[in-house]
This record gives structure tokens, sequence and C-alpha cells, in this order.
């Protein structure tokens, strides 16, 4: 049997200097870049990871979308306030246009002209509740949840514990109602959007997980933690990633 080939998309990165210093590269390039966590754990879960490349290109966004059998949204920088309404704040962090504008026409075609699973990660979580027509809290340390903020923890390590609803289909992979885990993220989701549900939050009520309201029909999770940096070496964190790579073949 063919393995399922899970598309991850990647960061838009524009610092040269940091390539050149590595003996890399060429003044004023751009590059598309990922964690091998990704990789390495949609491996273990069985697929075969491809990486999206940045680009504006729609007739590659529509051709991906036939060659890959899962969507992964990966982590990475702040989303552009202006796409969900909001104004921007000193405190965001560095807004790649492109990424926004190749995200989420990517995501639009792909869950629109597929039924093929989806599972966003960090950013990917945000993304998508943009997409699907929420917001987001632009700096966490600046709103009403002051015992959230970025662990400096190694990746690996849990910074906290989430609180996972019953009957929900992460309750299910996972079979926890608490669990542990990591926190890189200075954003989260304000106005859940309304095809989304909420499905773990952390103890000071900032929303961790969504799932789609027809995830039975459709299977659509993001996690706001970083399982794929947990799941060398935690297995209920692989789990999450196994379950969405599995979805490809049902």
């Amino acid at each position: 049997m063919r393995k399922p080939i899970i598309g991850i998309t990647s960061n838009h990165v524009v610092d040269d200097k940091t390539f050149l210093g590595l003996g890399i590269g060429a003044l004023e390039q751009d590059w598309s870049v990922i964690a091998n966590d990704y990789v390495e754990a949609i491996i273990r879960a069985g697929g075969i990871p491809i990486i999206i490349p940045i680009t504006t290109n729609d007739e590659y966004c529509k051709n991906i979308t036939s060659v890959i059998d899962g969507l992964l949204v990966s982590g990475g920088g702040d989303i552009d306030p202006m796409v969900y309404g909001k104004r921007n704040i000193p405190e965001v962090g560095f807004i790649s246009p492109e990424r926004d504008f190749q995200e989420l026409y990517l995501l639009d075609y792909f869950y629109k002209n597929t039924k093929k699973p989806i599972l966003g990660i960090c950013r990917g979580l945000q993304l998508i509740n943009v997409y699907f027509k929420g917001t987001l809290i632009l700096d966490i340390p600046k709103a009403s949840y002051p015992s959230h903020s970025i662990s400096r923890n190694k990746r690996y390590n849990p910074s906290h514990s989430v609180n996972i609803v019953n009957n929900s289909v992460l309750k299910e992979i996972v079979k926890e109602d608490k669990l542990y885990v990591n926190s890189f993220h200075h954003q989260g989701i304000d106005e859940l959007a309304s095809d989304l549900i909420a499905v773990a939050s952390s103890d000071d009520g900032m929303i961790e997980a969504v799932e789609h309201k027809n995830i039975k029909e459709r299977f659509l999770l993001a996690t706001q933690w970083h399982p794929e940096m947990m799941a060398s070496k935690h297995e209920k964190q692989q789990s999450i990633i196994d379950y969405f790579v599995k979805q490809t073949i049902l």
C-alpha cells in the first residue's frame, strides 16, 4: 500500500544574513523553511512528508492539493491583524503577506475541493480560526491571561496542562481528561469561529485546541501547542500526529 503524502506549509524567511552566515545562499534571497520536528513526526506516523514552499502561484496551490493526502498547517510568525479586522500593535511580530495569502488560498481550495484531513499546529490553529471568520488575541501578555506566556523550556518539555472536552475527537485520540503541553505562542484565539468547537483549554481560559463542528464528516483538528515537538518523547503527543495521518487512508 502506498504511504500517505502529507503536505506541510512552510515559513517565509527574508533574513538572508542568517543563511549567509551559515555559508549558504546569496544576497536578497527568500527562503521557505520548516523545523524537522514536523518531518520526523509524520515519518513516525507512517506518512511521507513534503514541504510546501512559499509561492503566490495559484495554480501551484491547486496542483499540490491533488498530490497530497493530508494538509498540515504549521506554526510560525504572526498573521497580519488586518486580515481579521484588527489594527496592528507593536507587540505583533514579523508578518509575511506572502505566507498569509498562500495559506489562506491553499486552505480555502483544499477545504472546499477535497474531503482530505487537515491538522493545524500553533499558527495553524490561528490561521484556521481566521479562515472561518474568527479573530485572534494580538498579544497574550497584554490581555487578561496573566498565567499564560511563552515558555523558555526545552521544546519537548511540558509548560502547563490543558483540559480536554468529553466526547471530542481529541479526547478519543489521547484518552485523557488532562494533557500536559508545551507553549510557544504569544497570540491565541479571541473570538472563536462559528464552524469550530473548542475542545481543550488551559486553566486560565485560553483555547488550546479546536475541531470542526462536523469533524466526523471531515477531519479538521488544530492545537495551539506543538505536539510535533513533544512527539519523540511523549506517546500521547505522537498519537495526535498518528491519528491525523491515519485519516488519509480511511
